[in-house]
């Protein structure tokens, strides 16, 4: 199915307000919910799974130290939107089709909290793995200033969770990040990158395997999936309308295979400025940025003098990576575009440091 690229601007995803916020913890309330979105203008509406109904999820911001609770609620329907190969390890056909566990990915946190793949738990809490199993999960982040994400990690149905619409950003701050006067508010911008493919009717198309002549399942494991076009913040292929200025931008591999190896097309380099564990020591300039799945890179651009022009942010990373094959051209080698088009709303003072700090590895060590 052709798609017109660029004719959709790109979403941000809402923070997410807490239930109640106190001096000593804030909770939280996420109900995974199924919802219909439109992925493009030219498709029907979606169905997907999404953290509040969101696709992606709304972004939790916290601070370095904050106590947080989040009661993760399942009120997913029975049916799963993707066949299930019950031949998988976890996926049993004694098991239901539908369980979800929320994994805080790259944070450092409890055990009981961590999202277990066996920790699952069904709609209502009516049937659980048992294993380190809780309805509310804490998370006592403990880590410097970084981008972290909160994705489903049920055991045999993450690859299908995922595809689905369940994944979020997850931002800690602290003192030290505001204190660089870097890019923020309307300047700091969120890019989650997926793949998807797509049926005529708009529905999400994943790979079935004929079905077994004895037992009758159709598997839905593959050795990679790739989909056929690029998805950022749940738009395919949008544009973003920037003003002639830095930008921060937080990128984030959510596809389930795929490697991202991203240039711009005007030549510019990108200002790496972090990765999954915070800030470099020093900001670099580099020509092209390599994101494996599940990877974070903080990155500043800047559009200064740029005012007018289009620039496409492209991905040549082969399928699989590194000896696959060659992306297309015209389709998984495209990933967004940038419209300096914006009159700039107010002087630019925001700054890319020269040095970030020492890099303090007890405040930023994290589990994957």
């Amino acid at each position: 199915m052709k798609l017109a690229k660029f004719k959709d601007p790109l979403p941000i995803p809402p923070l997410l307000k807490p239930k109640w916020r106190s001096e000593g913890y804030t909770y939280y309330e996420v109900n995974m919910m199924e919802t219909k979105k439109s992925l493009h203008s030219d498709l029907p509406k979606t169905t997907l799974w999404g953290y509040d109904g969101i696709y992606p999820g709304p972004t939790i911001e916290v601070e370095t130290g904050e106590k947080v609770y989040v009661k993760w609620q399942n009120k997913l329907p029975d049916r799963h939107l993707f066949p299930i190969d019950h031949t998988v390890h976890g996926a049993e056909k004694e098991k239901p089709d539908v369980r979800t566990v929320v994994h805080l990915h790259g944070g450092r946190t409890e055990p009981a909290s961590d999202g277990y793949p066996d920790a699952w738990f069904t709609k209502g809490f009516a049937a659980t793995g048992h294993f380190f199993q809780k309805e509310i999960y804490e998370y006592g982040n403990q880590q410097s200033s970084r981008a972290l994400w909160y994705h489903d990690h049920a055991i045999g149905l993450t690859r299908l969770n995922i595809y689905a619409g369940l994944a979020g950003f997850y931002f800690i701050r602290d003192s030290h990040e505001r204190s660089l006067n870097l890019p923020n508010g309307n300047f700091e911008v969120p890019l989650l990158l997926q793949d998807r493919s797509f049926h005529e009717d708009g529905s999400l198309s994943y790979p079935e395997q004929p079905a077994n002549n004895t037992s009758g399942f159709k598997p839905s494991i593959i050795t990679s999936f790739f989909g056929d076009t690029i998805v950022v913040n749940g738009k395919v292929w949008p544009y973003l309308e920037v003003e002639p200025r830095k930008y921060r931008f937080r990128l984030l591999n959510a596809a389930n295979a795929r490697f991202f190896r991203l240039t711009l097309d005007s030549g510019q380099k990108f200002i790496q400025i972090g990765t999954d564990s915070g800030f470099l020591e020093r900001p670099i300039a580099v020509k092209s940025l390599l994101l494996a799945p599940a990877e974070r890179i903080d990155i500043i651009v800047d559009f200064s003098n740029m005012e007018g022009k289009s620039i496409l942010l492209k991905n040549d990373a082969p399928t699989h990576f590194p000896i696959g094959d060659p992306v297309d051209s015209e389709t998984t080698g495209t990933v967004m575009q940038f419209r300096v088009s914006k009159p700039l709303s107010s002087l630019d003072t925001s700054v890319i440091p020269a040095y970030f700090g020492p890099i303090n590895w007890k405040k930023t060590v994290s589990a994957n």
